[in-house]
């Protein structure tokens, strides 16, 4: 009872606790209870926590964001959740989006590359996301538009590169304002 020890060193002097035996009993009561209270609110503040929580709490906190699930499971739901509240923060930079990216899923974004499409200085593509935060096409679709929808105002995402690192292969999801197109190319090719 680490409460107990500190409810007995904040007693003022003239009410020493140690030696007398009614208010050390009354101490260790409230030290009791306070304890377990603080049991409670760090139960809550795990359960809390993005990537701690689960089905109904975890539809809460989509809820409270305004992220609505879909058909994500937990895993996807907890990247979609985190890439909204990055969004929020309004950094429509290259380096914004990489932040977007690492806060969202998690990933080291040294090797992922954001470059300008040669022909259209308006256009972006981003390339090297690892696969296995987005394996599902609804998925890849649903990043893809998040990642649009973060670029600043006039420019577009042409295509985001996902890299399964596992096999080398490469994924190519091409965005248009209409449509999304999903191609597989070798790592080497």
């Amino acid at each position: 009872m680490d409460i107990l020890k500190e409810f007995i060193s904040r007693m003022p002097g003239s009410v020493d606790a140690i030696y007398n035996p009614n208010i050390n009993k009354l101490v260790t009561f409230f030290a009791k209870y306070l304890s377990n209270i603080q049991g409670l609110f760090k139960q809550i503040e795990y359960y809390r926590n993005i990537d701690n929580a689960s089905g109904n709490l975890l539809d809460k906190i989509g809820e409270k964001v305004g992220e609505v699930r879909g058909k994500a499971d937990d895993k996807f739901y907890r990247v979609m959740i985190k890439s909204k509240i990055a969004s929020r923060k309004g950094d429509v930079t290259v380096n914004g989006i990489l932040t977007i990216i690492k806060n969202s899923l998690g990933v080291d974004v040294r090797n992922i590359k954001v470059l300008p499409l040669e022909n259209e200085p308006q256009a972006i593509i981003i390339k090297d996301i690892p696969l296995e935060f987005a394996n599902d096409p609804w998925e890849q679709q649903y990043l893809l538009k998040r990642i649009e929808s973060t670029a600043a105002a006039g420019i577009r995402v042409q295509e985001i590169r996902f890299i399964d690192n596992s096999s080398g292969e490469v994924k190519i999801v091409a965005g248009t304002q209409s449509s999304i197109i999903i191609t597989e190319e070798d790592k080497n090719g």
